[in-house]
């Protein structure tokens, strides 16, 4: 017998969706299993053959557990915010919220073509108001527990565009979007206590003895815990103590601070200094 995958292929894609063949019940009793893939990011006409590969191993994994008499959870969603939406959107002179409805249909249409098992009652929209407000809940619950905090960090700058940008996005340090040169800049912007959390992630992969070393190995280098001391150097030349008359560093070798010579600023940080040092002096005159 021939075998004609578009015949085929579309035949059973019909059935899986009208039977609803890898919809899941988290009530049902039995065994459960999860998995997730990361999101696909609507920012262009479709997807391509770097999404298919991850996709399609993890769709494996997933329908390997249900025929293994798993209740599989198998979610999907869109992650569907930021920049590259925002520069197809402008490219293409679309609004981006037409943009990203229009990319997110052909997107899950390509999805069920390739056989996917995904649940789609369970599909999420980051740009979704019912699906946001929860990320806002969130961000004020890490605020209060002060997990959430401000501090001044530094980002690739387009000037022109004036907008921060991810490595990615510069080419040959120019702004992939405009090709205006780049610049570091010291902005004041919201993080997250991660860092709260190191030893209790760094637990958490030994309770995952089927991932590979080598994975294991990504995961601890990605949270960089270190242990060692915070050391502050003062800086004399001043002429007054206060709160910029210090530099703090973090050494994981403090018993070799008696063979310090001299410090070493980035250029950035030391006009930094330079800068609020001015400012003090003013405001004390």
């Amino acid at each position: 017998m021939k075998y004609d995958p578009k015949k085929i292929e579309t035949k059973w894609q019909k059935f899986w969706q009208e039977k609803k063949t890898f919809y899941v019940n988290e009530k049902a009793k039995g065994k459960k299993k999860m998995v997730l893939v990361e999101f696909p990011y609507p920012s262009g006409t479709g997807l391509h053959m770097g999404h298919m590969r991850p996709f399609v191993a993890a769709d494996v994994v997933a329908k390997h557990y249900k025929q293994q008499g798993f209740n599989t959870m198998y979610p999907i969603g869109w992650d569907a915010f930021g920049l590259p939406a925002e520069n197809f959107a402008i490219k293409n002179k679309i609004h981006p919220s037409v943009a990203t409805k229009k990319n997110i249909a052909n997107a899950k249409k390509q999805l069920i073509s390739w056989g996917t098992g995904y649940d789609w009652s369970r599909e999420i929209n980051t740009t979704d108001p019912e699906y946001y407000k929860w990320t806002q809940k969130l961000f004020l619950e890490f605020w209060k527990a002060g997990l959430a905090y401000e501090k001044f960090g530094e980002i690739n700058w387009c000037p022109k565009d004036k907008t921060g940008l991810a490595n990615e996005e510069v080419i040959d340090g120019k702004c992939d979007r405009c090709g205006a040169p780049v610049e570091k800049k010291n902005l004041r912007q919201w993080y997250l206590k991660i860092t709260d959390y190191a030893e209790k992630l760094l637990e958490g992969l030994k309770d995952l003895p089927e991932w590979p070393s080598a994975v294991k190995l990504q995961q601890e280098n990605w949270i960089g815990r270190s242990e060692g001391s915070e050391i502050r150097f003062r800086i004399c030349d001043l002429g007054i103590k206060n709160e910029i008359g210090e530099i703090e560093v973090f050494t994981t070798r403090a018993d070799t601070l008696f063979g310090v010579t001299y410090v070493v600023l980035a250029p950035e940080i030391a006009e930094r200094f330079m800068i609020e040092d001015l400012r003090f002096k003013n405001e004390i005159q």
